[in-house]
């Protein structure tokens, strides 16, 4: 913006409002936009261009950052929640539907964060399990520092979860 253009808040109408909204590109004041952290959809796999933005007026952050950070914490905890499988599990499992390609995360700093976004991205395809899991780590030197990153590869699955119970239970 020039200074010729008008840079009052598009909410409170204070004038010289020193930012801008990413989305609708109006002036907002620093006590009239809401930011929005560069890591809130950190394990969403994409991302819309119109959530990369650090600052909102109050209407674009209505209508485009509150459902999204809504569904976003939906997946989140339905990701907590979820089954969750190694490869070493030896039981079988009342698997409905198996996604045909595995998924993978890596450079995660430790395994519940790699379990969590496998987790996370079987959410995402609309699954209720993570079967088949594999979550290794990989030690990285540099110089006299050592660093763990965790890599993990799995597959989403759809388990008939009732008749699972029901043969937890029995046992």
């Amino acid at each position: 913006m020039s200074e010729s253009e008008q840079t009052e808040c598009i909410n409170c109408r204070r004038p010289k409002s020193t930012l801008q909204c990413g989305v609708c590109e109006e002036p907002v004041c620093k006590s009239c936009g809401l930011f929005l952290a560069s890591d809130t959809f950190a394990f969403q796999p994409k991302v819309s261009e119109v959530l990369r933005h650090s600052h909102y007026c109050p209407a674009c952050h209505q209508e485009h950052v509150e459902p999204a950070l809504a569904e976003y914490e939906d997946k989140m905890a339905r990701a907590k929640e979820m089954y969750f499988f190694f490869n070493t599990q030896r039981s079988l499992l009342p698997v409905l539907k198996k996604a045909t390609n595995p998924i993978r995360v890596e450079n995660c700093e430790d395994r519940d964060e790699t379990v969590l976004r496998l987790a996370f991205l079987s959410v995402d395809q609309g699954y209720n399990s993570v079967i088949e899991a594999e979550v290794v780590s990989a030690k990285v030197r540099n110089g006299g520092h050592h660093k763990h990153f965790w890599k993990g590869t799995a597959f989403p699955a759809n388990l008939d979860l009732e008749r699972f119970e029901r043969s937890t239970l029995g046992r």
